[in-house]
């Protein structure tokens, strides 16, 4: 799902240049995380964004299962943390080191949006990347949601069409419409 937006190339590449104009103001800092650890805690205050530049992570959620639900695992060079920074001032999941070491490029948040007010451009891709992200996700969302209509209809073909449109647009949510086609299986 995330990683193949097509402005994120561009988007990179902008962030990269602010980082070397905007140095002094933004005060980045170079992070170093171990395999496993908890870079972003769902819930807790938004107060920076990262770039990470080697490594995976891992966007996890927890909401009433015990187990968090992986939405995406990317790599290097991704964004890390806007939406909280944009939206609610909270991170609203899990950010979590899946291979690595991995490299990070961590910059306050406040740095961040006043440097933002020198840079229209930047802000308008921000705010493109951040909306093509929910509208992925509303897609992958609408189809889990026709894929629980269908197993309740005992629909299996169609449970088998849907996973199959979600497979491409986000692995690890296509998981869970594989399980829909399983429990459709078991109702017939």
């Amino acid at each position: 799902m995330w990683g193949d937006e097509p402005q994120l190339k561009i988007l990179r590449e902008r962030i990269k240049l602010l980082l070397k104009i905007h140095h002094a103001d933004l005060a980045p800092v170079k992070r170093h995380a171990s395999q496993g650890e908890l870079l972003m805690h769902q819930g807790d205050p938004a107060t920076s964004l990262m770039l990470l530049t080697s490594g995976k992570v891992a966007i996890q959620i927890r909401l009433l299962e015990l187990k968090p639900h992986t939405l995406a695992v990317v790599e290097a060079e991704e964004l890390l943390g806007e939406m909280g920074l944009f939206g609610t001032g909270s991170h609203s999941a899990d950010v979590r080191v899946v291979e690595g070491p991995a490299e990070l490029v961590e910059v306050s948040g406040d740095n961040f949006l006043k440097t933002l007010l020198f840079d229209v451009d930047l802000a308008m891709e921000m705010l493109s990347l951040v909306s093509q992200r929910c509208k992925s996700s509303n897609m992958v969302i609408g189809l889990l949601l026709d894929g629980i209509a269908a197993a309740y209809r005992g629909d299996t073909a169609q449970m088998a069409a849907i996973a199959n449109a979600i497979r491409p647009l986000d692995y690890c949510l296509s998981l869970a419409s594989d399980r829909l086609v399983e429990l459709g299986k078991s109702r017939a």
